[in-house]
């Protein structure tokens, strides 16, 4: 009878856990992998080898949902959502070209300390070293920058 409450357990921690370190997909297959340990403890059977029994049960459904579902879950749940980096609070700042390339169709930007190779979408735009541009996106490694209009 004990190992009901066990099993009901194991699956209330599961799924707070899960609940409150959302997105990880990890305790909540520890929660799959023993409600069928807990139908199995329903026929309140103590004997210590249906006991072990319960326990391989739950640890090969576990390992077999971690292994093959959260991956398919993860997939379906976050479908569409980019991950979002330290360069997107960029996006819409303005920066001064500090030099550019011989022809003036590349740019050298700082951000954050750091600099990086800017261009234009179009590349009949030439940049000078001193103007003020904007970040559109990032493209690799590379900023994509349009012109401030002068006021």
């Amino acid at each position: 009878m004990y190992m009901l409450w066990i099993w009901l357990a194991v699956i209330a921690v599961g799924l707070v856990v899960e609940l409150v370190d959302a997105g990880t997909l990890v305790s909540a297959w520890f929660s799959v992998g023993a409600v069928i340990p807990f139908f199995m403890s329903l026929w309140r059977t103590n004997n210590p080898a249906y006991i072990v029994a319960q326990v391989v049960v739950f640890g090969v459904v576990t390992a077999l949902c971690l292994i093959f579902l959260r991956k398919l879950a993860l997939k379906y749940l976050y479908k569409g959502k980019q991950e979002r980096t330290n360069l997107d609070s960029v996006v819409n700042k303005k920066l001064k070209v500090l030099r550019v390339d011989e022809d003036g169709t590349h740019a050298v930007v700082k951000i954050n300390g750091i600099e990086y190779t800017a261009t234009t979408e179009s590349e009949e735009i030439t940049f000078e070293p001193g103007e003020e541009v904007q970040v559109i996106k990032f493209e690799g490694n590379k900023v994509i920058v349009k012109k401030v209009e002068k006021k």
